[in-house]
């Protein structure tokens, strides 16, 4: 059963009050009571507390081992400019033997002696264009080839006339001692160094000793140079350069052998008067040159300006025995040289017996062939280059139309070298 809440009582009405005041701050701290004043000092102490304390003792280095004192940092050095990059370029053709001098040659066909005014404006306009001593030298060796023809009634009279350069130049004239006095000169007025060198020469109408023959006085024929080109010393013959005699007649064929033989090579055929001029280590003595040939081949004119190895020829001795097989073989100058059937000649042996055998080109860069020698055949055995064939120029010819040709066309030829079949 549920029980009856009484009623609530009512709240009364309180009036409205305001918030009590906040109790009031206590007082400030009570001051502090008047400073005692400072006691009298005594006069001594005041001056000592005033003076400033003396600087600590300085601290004795510790016995033992000194140190050494510390190196001054030198200054750091400035980085190194970079360089300027150099264009690559092709390396200079070292090789002298092979190098294409034919734009140089070409160059020099353009100055004829007739239009020269001065030689000292000659040497110029030849040099100016070349950077290389090696080359100015061509270009000086190449003109005298175009320009000096050799003065073949003077040698034969022995009415030599005047070989000063002026009247080289003026004349278009010379032998040997003209050819080198105006070299001389050309390359002194571009300043290159040049001497004449005076000595023998295995020239026109030399022959090797007999054999058991006595050793001849030494004696002197002919002139050629000295010059240095780019820092060496090198030999040229400008004369044997510009042609040479071929049975009496004079042939005006540049023979580039003498412009880049090395010493030794050049020395197979010119003995200069002072030895020093023969640039070898060994110098070679006169009865050794002149005698030398009884040991090899006779070389002519024609070998050296084909541009032939005198030093490579097989066989190397001057007589051959028979009977029998015997192997001949022609090697170039240089291994760059080149051996294409184009830039070459038909190179053929001739027996005593007028027999014919062609020279073929072997793996090796070497022309050579294998000769039967019959039983009782002597005399001269000759290695040749076929000059004409059926009326034209037989430069380029195949040995094999060679071979076809013999007996039914007409040929000429020049001898090389020589063998004695003995």
């Amino acid at each position: 059963m549920s029980v009856a809440l009484p009623p609530r009582r009512p709240v009364p009405n309180v009036p409205g009050r305001a918030p009590p005041a906040p109790p009031p701050r206590k007082a400030s701290a009570p001051a502090l009571p008047p400073r005692r004043q400072s006691i009298n000092r005594d006069p001594n102490l005041e001056r000592l507390l005033a003076r400033k304390p003396p600087p600590p003792p300085t601290k004795p280095a510790a016995p033992g081992r000194r140190l050494p004192p510390m190196p001054a940092r030198l200054p750091t050095p400035e980085p190194e400019p970079e360089p300027e990059p150099v264009p690559e370029e092709e390396e200079p053709d070292a090789c002298v033997k092979c190098h294409d001098f034919s734009v140089i040659d070409e160059h020099a066909s353009a100055f004829p002696r007739q239009s020269v005014t001065s030689l000292a404006l000659l040497a110029q306009q030849l040099t100016e264009p070349w950077s290389s001593q090696t080359e100015q030298v061509r270009a000086l060796f190449a003109w005298l080839h175009y320009n000096v023809v050799y003065d073949v009634e003077g040698f034969f009279s022995g009415n030599i006339k005047s070989q000063s350069p002026e009247d080289t130049l003026r004349s278009g004239l010379a032998v040997c001692d003209g050819y080198a006095g105006l070299f001389s000169e050309l390359a002194r007025l571009c300043g290159i160094q040049a001497q004449k060198v005076t000595g023998y020469g295995k020239g026109y109408g030399y022959a090797p000793l007999s054999p058991g023959a006595p050793i001849p006085a030494e004696s002197s024929n002919h002139a050629w140079n000295c010059v240095q080109m780019d820092g060496e010393w090198r030999l040229i013959d400008p004369c044997w350069g510009a042609g040479a005699l071929v049975n009496g007649v004079y042939s005006q064929k540049l023979a580039p052998v003498w412009f880049y033989s090395t010493p030794a090579e050049f020395g197979k055929r010119h003995f200069p008067t002072d030895r020093s001029f023969q640039l070898l280590e060994e110098p070679v003595s006169w009865e050794e040159f002149i005698g030398g040939d009884s040991d090899g081949p006779m070389l002519y004119g024609d070998f050296y300006s084909l541009e032939f190895s005198p030093e490579l020829i097989q066989p190397p001795v001057a007589d051959i025995q028979g009977p029998g097989y015997v192997n001949f073989q022609l090697f170039k100058q240089c291994e760059h040289m080149s051996r294409e059937q184009a830039d070459n000649y038909v190179y053929f042996i001739v027996l005593p017996d007028q027999s014919k055998t062609p020279l073929l080109l072997g793996p090796e860069g070497a022309w050579g062939a294998s000769v039967y020698l019959p039983q009782g055949l002597t005399g001269d055995i000759s290695l040749n280059f076929l000059t004409m064939f059926d009326g034209r120029d037989a430069r380029g010819l195949s040995p094999n139309t060679f071979q076809s040709g013999i007996g039914r066309k007409a040929m000429g030829w020049q001898g090389l070298c020589k063998w004695n079949l003995v």
